[in-house]
């Protein structure tokens, strides 16, 4: 496959014109920006057609094609949300590559957040990463991710949410590098158009979209969909308020929602059977069941372990405390001193990874930080202490060590909620979190 070969369709699947308004100033100032089809899906705003339009003819001359699709409301067995959305866009996509007789066997879909600023290399990157696989097979089930980076709005980000953006962010990029560790898509990513619509498109009742389209991909390729990383990465906002109480309450709305995530494990085993079922035969079976293992352990890592990291966190402190003030104690043997130095040497391990980790995050922070939405004035701390690496990094500490219990209980909490609610449905209300206007990070 030729690099000139390639077409990119790039799907915001949002209905708030404040976002799309957004990235569309992003994708306006990339280099290759005349070479890319844009599809805007939307439909759930007043005047929704009108403000389309304006908004299309701002920048119809900055891409080759630019789109709006109208996602009506209330169809059968959907729920809002960007998975609904992007199967929508889809679709209409799709018809419209037919309509024009375009080969799908060399298009790539990129379903974007709305508010991601790309890498202005990216796409000359993801064409490389397609055009080098030979074969079209290994090709067509391939998911292409870029790291994600919750920085854009890093200055005026509550501590806390600055802690969470900085573990996100440490965890994708892990993932992505570490060639033994077990990648899955999340939030924006490339797949090819012919495994998207071999698979049926984005489920619509569904809320966790990228981790459900590759669970389906997966299984119906009878395990050999994977995820291969473009390291170079997409950075958006987290939610944010006009206050600061009200931007931690709208980041606490997005966790709540991406610990929904868990019900994607409730999909992976109900449909595992059914995939197994499909196989030709028993080294198939093997094969898929193998791949399937890290997966599975990887859904099990990230929810259940958040779900109860505090519970033993909360059980285990006291008891260590207990044994070590009551040495008369002498019931648990031997066992007593290998428990508390294990509790020790563990304690002591994290704390150097847990320093270690603000380090990364000032380093990555100053690889990012002309795509990094400045600092207001009089904000706090003041701007002068992100220019310099030692002042940035005392203040983080500082802030992630006081924050470090508020976080893991919050995402306690969250993931219970979550728990709960997947135990009635894996249907639930899409609630968006508040993100930054267009007018205000466009300078």
């Amino acid at each position: 496959m030729e690099k000139t070969t390639v077409v990119w369709q790039v799907v915001w699947p949002s209905h708030r014109f404040r976002l799309l308004s957004l990235g569309l100033f992003f994708f306006s100032n990339h280099d290759c920006a005349l070479l890319l089809i844009r599809c805007v899906c939307a439909g759930r705003e007043p005047n929704v057609q009108e403000k389309a339009e304006e908004l299309l003819e701002e920048y119809r001359l900055k891409f080759k094609y630019v789109m709006a699709t109208y996602h009506p409301p209330g169809l059968p067995n959907e729920m809002p949300g960007k998975s609904s959305n992007t199967r929508w866009a889809a679709q209409r996509l799709w018809s419209f590559l037919d309509a024009e007789g375009m080969d799908k066997d060399r298009v790539v879909l990129t379903v974007a957040d709305a508010d991601s600023d790309f890498h202005p290399l990216f796409f000359e990157a993801l064409t490389y990463r397609v055009t080098s696989i030979p074969d079209k097979h290994t090709r067509e089930v391939t998911i292409f991710q870029p790291p994600i980076m919750h920085y854009k709005n890093y200055h005026s980000q509550p501590a806390v949410v600055k802690l969470c953006s900085l573990f996100v962010t440490q965890h994708e990029l892990a993932n992505l590098s570490d060639p033994s560790a077990t990648p899955l898509p999340y939030s924006t990513y490339g797949i090819m158009s012919n495994l998207a619509e071999k698979v049926g498109g984005w489920d619509p009742d569904w809320i966790s979209e990228d981790w459900h389209m590759f669970l389906k991909c997966f299984l119906n390729t009878g395990g050999q969909t994977s995820v291969h990383a473009i390291l170079l990465p997409v950075i958006n906002y987290t939610p944010e308020d006009e206050s600061w109480w009200g931007s931690l309450m709208a980041r606490w709305t997005q966790a709540k929602r991406h610990a929904l995530g868990i019900a994607e494990m409730v999909y992976y085993l109900a449909t595992l059977p059914q995939a197994i079922a499909e196989c030709e035969d028993c080294g198939a079976v093997c094969y898929l069941l193998g791949r399937g293992v890290p997966i599975m352990y990887k859904m099990f890592a990230i929810h259940i372990v958040m779900g109860t990291y505090s519970v033993y966190s909360s059980i285990n402190g006291p008891l260590l405390w207990w044994v070590w003030t009551h040495p008369e104690e002498g019931s648990l043997g031997s066992w007593r001193d290998f428990w508390m130095y294990l509790s020790l040497y563990n304690g002591i391990f994290c704390s150097v990874l847990f320093l270690g980790l603000n380090v990364l995050n000032v380093t990555l922070y100053n690889g990012i930080k002309d795509r990094i939405v400045p600092p207001a004035k009089n904000t706090c701390p003041p701007g002068w202490v992100y220019m310099y690496s030692a002042p940035h990094y005392l203040f983080m500490l500082a802030g992630a060590t006081l924050m470090s219990p508020v976080m893991t209980t919050a995402g306690f909490l969250a993931e219970w909620i979550a728990a709960v609610k997947t135990a009635k449905s894996h249907k639930f209300e899409y609630v968006v979190a508040l993100k930054p206007s267009a007018a205000k990070h466009k300078n």
